[in-house]
C-alpha cells in the first residue's frame, strides 16, 4: 500500500477548482477574510487557509479549502466548510449537516446558524 500526499501548490489548485465548481464563490466573495489580529469585529468571515491534512494516509487526502466562521464577542464559532477530494468531488458542510446539496442551501444554513448565534448572544447578555 502506498501513501498519497498532495503538495500545497496542488492543494491551492484544488481549492480554486472546488470553490468554482461548487458554486460557492458568489457567496464567499461577500465575506471578509478572517484577519490574523487578536481583536476581530463581529460578523461572518471566511478563511482560505488550507488545512494541514495534505497527507491522506492510505488514501488521497480530502482537503479543507474554505472555512466559514462567525465572530461574536471576539470568539470564533465554526459554521461550515468546503472540503475537496482529488478533483473528483467536494463537500459543503455545516455544523448540522455533513453534506449539503447546493451552495445556495449551504449558504442559507450558514446564515440561519449565524442568526441563531446572534440571538442567543443577545439573550445571554
Amino acid at each position: 500500500m502506498s501513501r498519497y500526499r498532495i503538495s500545497l501548490q496542488s492543494a491551492r489548485s484544488l481549492q480554486r477548482w472546488a470553490i468554482k465548481i461548487s458554486g460557492a464563490q458568489d457567496f464567499l466573495h461577500t465575506l471578509q477574510k478572517l484577519p490574523k489580529t487578536k481583536k476581530i469585529k463581529p460578523g461572518l468571515y471566511v478563511s482560505y487557509e488550507i488545512n494541514d491534512e495534505l497527507d491522506g494516509g492510505l488514501d488521497w487526502p480530502d482537503v479543507g479549502i474554505a472555512t466559514i466562521y462567525a465572530v461574536i464577542n471576539n470568539k470564533l464559532e465554526f459554521l461550515g466548510e468546503i472540503r475537496a477530494y482529488n478533483w473528483e468531488t467536494y463537500w459543503l458542510s455545516t455544523n448540522e449537516d455533513e453534506q449539503v446539496d447546493t451552495a445556495k442551501n449551504w449558504w442559507e444554513l450558514i446564515n440561519e446558524e449565524y442568526q441563531r448565534l446572534i440571538k442567543s448572544e443577545v439573550v445571554n447578555k
